[in-house]
């Protein structure tokens, strides 16, 4: 191994643990557990990262075309809540159902993209692509949701 070797592979370990604390820090997250109920047999809500939802918005936004969320995540879910950077902690919070968010806003540069099922969050994803429109900026959308892109690298929106 030469120095430079050296040198790139300490550089990307430095990364690779400075990038741990800096996504865990901009979300403002802590402890992820909305206040669960032990006699639903519900686990606790996390926040995640979502890489086939962003690996989906990719192909969509180079490609164009739609695509329902459902059949991205293979989850059920009622409806769908998009919280942007800058959101209210408690907004949130109550939109999951219990603690999700500590600190007073949602400080991440990620969507998120609330799943929810009978007004309580089932999974609640980080969302990095950044090619949203911003009309779905804090919208609530239902179960049918589906991401739609005209492709050529343009803006991607969420329609029911």
């Amino acid at each position: 191994m030469t120095a430079l070797d050296d040198a790139r592979s300490g550089a990307l370990t430095r990364r690779a643990l400075l990038a741990v604390p800096l996504v865990l820090g901009a979300a403002g997250c802590g402890v992820l557990t909305p206040d669960p109920d032990p006699d639903d047999g519900t686990e606790p809500l996390e926040l995640t990262a979502a890489p086939e939802i962003d690996e989906a918005i990719d192909a969509l936004w180079n490609n164009g075309g739609e695509r329902a969320l459902s059949e991205i995540t293979q989850i059920q879910f009622d409806d769908l809540m998009v919280f942007f950077e800058g959101t209210s902690a408690e907004r949130v919070n109550e939109a999951a159902g219990g603690k999700l968010l500590n600190g007073k806003y949602y400080q991440s540069s990620t969507q998120l993209f609330l799943f929810r099922t009978g007004g309580r969050g089932v999974l609640a994803a980080m969302v990095s692509a950044d090619v949203l429109e911003h009309e779905v900026q804090n919208a609530t959308f239902g179960p049918e949701v589906r991401i739609i892109a005209p492709g050529d690298q343009q803006l991607v929106t969420l329609e029911d």
